[in-house]
């Protein structure tokens, strides 16, 4: 298990713009494809988040956070974390001190593979159509990949840094 976590984070630290299905976390209880899924999962926290369905919303923040630790976005990662144990303070994230520990775990291994099969990619999406959700932000005004991850999840990003960057 350690040994196909240091391979996946190597390749996520390391190789980002070579990411690509062969370097995703396979055989270790998930499947994540952090460059794909990172807005998606934060889209669907916002959707949630409008809708008042906070124990959905926390499900996909934890899988946005997964995603923002494999692409070594740390604001991205600690803000999500916070807002999940703001609500939930016996949430199992409680344990680590971030996304990227926690992904050491088989436990929280088991946690991801539950959420991605409630949520799955393709469900994701169908949800967010179904809530008809619009988010206005376009990666097209944004300078950075974590700047464009901050406005999707409503917030600013020099406030993200301040508080939740290292």
């Amino acid at each position: 298990m350690l040994a196909c976590m240091a391979k996946l984070i190597y390749n996520a630290l390391w190789n980002f713009d070579n990411l690509h299905s062969s370097n995703l976390i396979t055989g270790c209880f998930l499947f994540i494809d952090p460059k794909r899924e990172l807005i998606l999962y934060l889209r669907l926290s916002q959707a949630f988040k409008e809708r008042r369905k906070m124990q959905d919303r926390d499900k996909a923040l934890v899988i946005g956070g997964t995603c923002a630790s494999l692409m070594q976005m740390k604001a991205v990662e600690n803000f999500c974390r916070s807002v999940i144990l703001q609500r939930n303070h016996g949430h199992m994230l409680k344990r680590w001190d971030s996304f990227t520990e926690a992904l050491e775990y088989e436990d929280f291994h088991l946690l991801l593979k539950q959420i991605k099969k409630k949520f799955p990619e393709d469900v994701a999406e169908e949800m967010l159509e179904e809530f008809d959700y619009r988010c206005p932000v376009k990666i097209s005004d944004h300078k950075s990949n974590e700047s464009f991850a901050a406005a999707v999840l409503g917030i600013e990003y020099d406030w993200m840094i301040e508080n939740f960057g290292e």
